[in-house]
């Protein structure tokens, strides 16, 4: 099993060497011969992803947060070449959606424990989403939470240094000022237009950390779920996120929810996209699911309702062989 472990230095609230290093060390008793990789600009883990896909690896490994699997996803999506996962970010919504174990103070081996999660794994193929040119697993979001995420990216010290509570004193800080905006929606060609806040077109259940978000979704289902959060002021921000806590904004007529196969948001205002936790430009934008376009390796433990059994295929046969021994 060939795999390039692609790790970004400043994701997550520390520096993870020693633990990737255990966690390596893991794949490498397990037969797995592992390629390292360290980005240093914006771009560099989708580029070095599209040479571990154009030189046949097996598996891409994103070692970083959301932001670096989202790049890793762009350089290898409709390839052979799976996706795998060390958690090592800030908010690690992939690996809580999919189960991978989180470090902690009380787990402080969960890097190399998700090696090994990995190595006895189920390969699957699901589909991703397509924002204009870029590819996405996780979600897109058009307005409030973009905003969230230019203002902690513009202090990544604050970021490192505060982690998840960088995002909610930035969540806090953006409805004070908040005011929703226009927006001229088309849903699998039927149009709306609406007052909103945010608008999410998601491919996985969970956002935000531990938001389940869109509780329909399926990464095996060829639809994306949108959320389209309906308000004029910062006052439906804190009423939207807490019918989210309590499981009940689907059934609210202040949020419309929605699956589909292409949608396109037009603000009346530019707004800020966000794709996978990484700023992306500003709307409009044209948004479609991909169905069945990238391959993952996921905990064979994994209780994921967004994961399906239509999804599950065989991991390549030396794998197996490495298994073996």
């Amino acid at each position: 099993m060939r795999a390039m472990l692609i790790y970004n230095p400043s994701a997550g609230p520390h520096q993870a060497e020693d633990e990737l290093r255990d966690a390596v060390r893991e794949l490498e008793a397990s037969g797995w011969e592992v390629t390292w990789r360290v980005t240093h600009g914006r771009f560099d883990a989708m580029l070095f992803a599209r040479e571990a896909a154009l030189q046949g690896y097996d598996v891409a490994i994103a070692a970083g947060g959301d932001g670096t699997i989202g790049q890793v996803v762009n350089g290898i999506a409709g390839t052979d070449t799976a996706l795998g996962v060390l958690p090592v970010g800030t908010t690690n919504v992939w690996a809580r959606e999919i189960g991978l174990p989180l470090t902690t103070p009380l787990h402080p081996n969960a890097v190399q424990e998700a090696a090994r999660m990995m190595v006895a794994g189920e390969w699957r193929v699901v589909d991703v989403g397509r924002v204009n040119d870029r590819y996405f697993l996780m979600w897109v979001g058009i307005g409030m939470d973009a905003e969230v995420t230019a203002q902690v990216e513009s202090r990544p010290q604050h970021k490192r240094r505060l982690g998840m509570l960088a995002f909610a004193i930035a969540a806090v800080a953006q409805t004070l000022s908040l005011t929703g905006t226009k927006m001229y929606i088309e849903l699998d060609g039927r149009k709306l237009e609406r007052r909103a806040l945010l608008v999410v077109a998601s491919n996985i259940q969970l956002y935000a950390g531990f938001l389940r978000i869109a509780p329909m979704a399926s990464l095996t289902d060829g639809l994306l779920d949108v959320c389209i959060f309906q308000g004029y002021t910062g006052l439906s921000a804190y009423l939207h996120f807490f019918s989210i806590l309590l499981g009940l904004h689907t059934r609210s007529p202040e949020v419309a929810y929605h699956q589909v196969r292409h949608l396109v948001v037009r603000p009346a205002r530019p707004l800020s996209i966000q794709v996978d936790g990484d700023l992306a430009g500003y709307a409009p934008v044209e948004i479609e699911v991909v169905p069945q376009y990238l391959r993952v390796i996921v905990p064979k433990t994994t209780a994921s309702p967004a994961l399906h059994p239509a999804g599950h295929v065989q991991a390549p046969a030396h794998f197996w062989e490495h298994l073996r021994r």
